[in-house]
């Protein structure tokens, strides 16, 4: 089964901007949509993982605007896996409008025993579905 990416077209609502243009926080909340989309996408969704573990949480994440984003724009948020070390992985997130690149995140992940939070490695359905460090999607 080759890498998945996920995508998702929406459009930026009123509760997403201020005065100026998208809040940014509006951004964090997309990436962990897309992430959650993407799980589901590939089997094991987050109720599953949380049954079963391991445990993913966030250890660092960065978002780069890169062109404003404003009310009413339609968007088309593009999530994958790559990056994936022993423990670790990251999550990568693309927001284009109209094909030009506006927002580029990512999230990093480390695997943990849900017990004892101690690290544990990637698991193999995960690495499967992961692009090569450095890759990007077409249409990314």
């Amino acid at each position: 089964m080759p890498p998945y990416v996920h995508r998702i077209d929406f459009r930026v609502v009123m509760a997403e901007v201020d005065m100026a243009q998208i809040h940014f926080t509006a951004m964090y909340r997309w990436m962990d949509r897309g992430f959650n989309e993407w799980l589901a996408a590939v089997g094991h969704p987050f109720t599953l993982l949380l049954q079963e573990g391991p445990g993913i949480p966030i250890v660092d994440s960065r978002c780069r605007f890169i062109a404003r984003v404003v009310l009413d724009d339609e968007l088309t948020l593009r999530t994958w896996v790559s990056g994936v070390g022993r423990t670790s992985f990251r999550s990568r997130h693309r927001f284009t409008r109209d094909g030009e690149l506006t927002v580029d995140g990512e999230l990093v992940h480390v695997c943990v025993n849900r017990a004892t939070r101690e690290p544990v490695p990637v698991p193999g359905w995960l690495r499967e579905q992961a692009l090569p460090d450095g890759e990007v999607p077409d249409g990314g």
